[in-house]
């Protein structure tokens, strides 16, 4: 028996065998995961000037010297005119208090949302076949096989 490879030179092989391999291709289906890109969220403060107008109160002490009543002394003078005191007199203003408050005015929320889908797959494998035609005579057959399937492969 001869064989011819695929660069048509011929090859011997012995001549009591010929081998025919049979082979079946096996399809694996898996997932990888892949990137699409994303979303950058910056957040940074910004600042705006506030020009507002405040009306502001101011109290000044004042100190007069006033001349005393008639001379002809009718005035009449207080009882405790006499005695020893201390008075304190304090001044007070107003003055521009500025306080900030906070507050939530939006929530920027990022998130990702999962969806699973069924993805049908189309593809092919390959396997070989073998058939196998039997010449002999009936009882040939017979005689060298235990069942007729052997043959059908």
């Amino acid at each position: 028996m001869r064989d011819v490879n695929a660069e048509g030179t011929r090859t011997s092989t012995s001549e009591q065998e010929v081998q025919i391999p049979v082979v079946e291709e096996q399809i694996n289906i898996g997932k990888r995961k892949v990137e699409h890109g994303g979303v950058r969220v910056r957040s940074y403060v910004v600042e705006t000037p506030v020009d507002e107008q405040v009306r502001l109160r101011d109290e000044t002490i004042i100190v007069e010297h006033r001349p005393g009543g008639p001379p002809e002394g009718i005035a009449e003078v207080p009882a405790d005119a006499f005695r020893e005191r201390t008075i304190e007199v304090t001044e007070t203003g107003e003055e521009a208090v500025v306080s900030k408050t906070a507050h939530v005015r939006e929530t920027v929320v990022v998130r990702k949302e999962v969806e699973e889908h069924a993805e049908k797959i189309h593809d092919t494998v390959r396997h070989t076949e073998v058939e196998i035609e039997d010449t002999r005579d009936e009882t040939m057959r017979d005689h060298h096989t235990d069942r007729p399937d052997d043959l059908k492969r």
